[in-house]
């Protein structure tokens, strides 16, 4: 049992740490905001000329305005609300591998969701698509006798949700109406330029083959990520402070790293609280090295006040580019989040009918147990659990 006394003592002393972290922060804010209220080309350039090029093994993430000037970088646009579209909404789960019962395994279980908002020709439907995965299936190839973790699941039950969508703009025939994917998380892979690649800004070769077919069906594939934690804006005021001629964080000793990271801990949602319901920021586009060429598969993001809270849209570039398409794209969005109470509607529906439940796993290793020919069930201390919860 926990001992709440405890606890709370131990909350009440972080909880001053917490604060005077959050009264540093709201300062920060100020002084960030003044520096992007009155950005120029000067200030710009003197923060590319200290990013580090292709070949250097450091980066930094930062932001610029997609569409307009630099002095226009904290604008805010209102929505204009779409009422007629098709939305697509995916979502997955997925279980943990017990060791603990006879015939170990794990689930994925994926939903998709269209649904038609039209006076004329609404319509709803939803597919789940179940996968169970058992005996040499649990362990990973990275390592041999080593059970999945729960990253290499997660991963798997994202590369089902891809085909999932796949599927759909495969089997989607081009129209002039507003069709819309939406796929609840970031877009991007923050941890692809390991592999090369640019940082930040390129969605994964799965997605990149979705987006060059979905552009051809003017399909827009978007991402939705609620209570985001970037703090990608603020990165360049941290950059434009510092004295340094060219990034390197690893030369920085411990105070030089404390007072820079005061900067990092402002979120970009921070920055765009004074959005109104309805209202979206700048279109940005994400940066981590030297300049190089657009394409269609990179990624740019606005922020939306859903009502609810502040949150991040993903949108490739193949859909900023027409500015009145993605206008249109969140003004659907918006819509989505207004009938589904801050959060889009198709998402919360998709996320319903992916979740795996108690019951459907204690069906699920009933049915294992008596394919199989072993006496017990379960290990005697998930035996003495199950007892206790019973």
């Amino acid at each position: 049992m926990l001992d709440f006394h405890s606890l709370v003592q131990q909350i009440n002393q972080k909880k001053n740490v917490i604060q005077e972290k959050e009264k540093e922060v709201k300062e920060n804010i100020h002084e960030v905001l003044q520096f992007l209220s009155f950005l120029d080309n000067q200030k710009v350039e003197s923060v590319l000329s200290k990013i580090p090029g292709k070949a250097e093994k450091n980066e930094i993430l930062f932001c610029l305005p997609y569409y307009s000037n630099f002095d226009e970088f904290m604008m805010s646009f209102l929505c204009e609300i779409q009422t007629s579209y098709e939305v697509f909404a995916v979502d997955g789960s997925n279980t943990e591998i017990d060791r603990h019962i006879s015939q170990p395994y794990y689930l994925l279980n994926i939903a998709c969701v269209d649904i038609v908002y039209d006076s004329k020709n609404s319509h709803f439907n939803y597919q789940t698509y179940p996968y169970i995965y058992l005996d040499e299936e649990l362990y990973s190839r990275k390592e041999a006798q080593a059970i999945k973790s729960p990253s290499e699941i997660s991963r798997e039950r994202q590369a089902k949700e891809y085909m999932a969508i796949l599927d759909y703009v495969e089997n989607s025939l081009p129209r002039s109406e507003l069709r819309l994917v939406l796929y609840d998380g970031n877009l991007i892979d923050w941890t692809q330029d390991r592999q090369g690649l640019r940082f930040g800004r390129r969605a994964n070769p799965e997605l990149e083959r979705i987006f060059e077919l979905a552009e051809k069906k003017s399909i827009a594939v978007c991402g939705f990520i609620s209570m985001p934690k970037n703090s990608i804006i603020s990165n360049l005021y941290r950059i434009y402070k510092c004295e340094k001629t060219r990034i390197d964080c690893r030369e920085c000793s411990k105070e030089e790293k404390r007072d820079c990271e005061k900067i990092e801990r402002i979120r970009d949602v921070f920055l765009f609280s004074h959005l109104k319901n309805g209202q979206h920021s700048n279109v940005f586009y994400t940066l981590g090295r030297a300049f190089d060429e657009f394409e269609d598969t990179d990624i740019t993001y606005v922020y939306l006040a859903t009502g609810y809270e502040v949150a991040r849209i993903e949108v490739p570039v193949y859909v900023a580019k027409d500015r009145d398409w993605l206008e249109k794209c969140v003004g659907a969005i918006y819509h989505q989040c207004q009938i589904g109470f801050g959060y889009p509607i198709s998402l919360t529906h998709a996320h319903e009918f992916s979740a795996i439940s108690h019951q459907d796993k204690t069906a699920i290793e009933s049915m294992l147990f008596e394919m199989g020919d072993s006496v017990l069930p379960y290990s005697a201390k998930k035996n003495n659990k199950v007892k206790r919860i019973i």
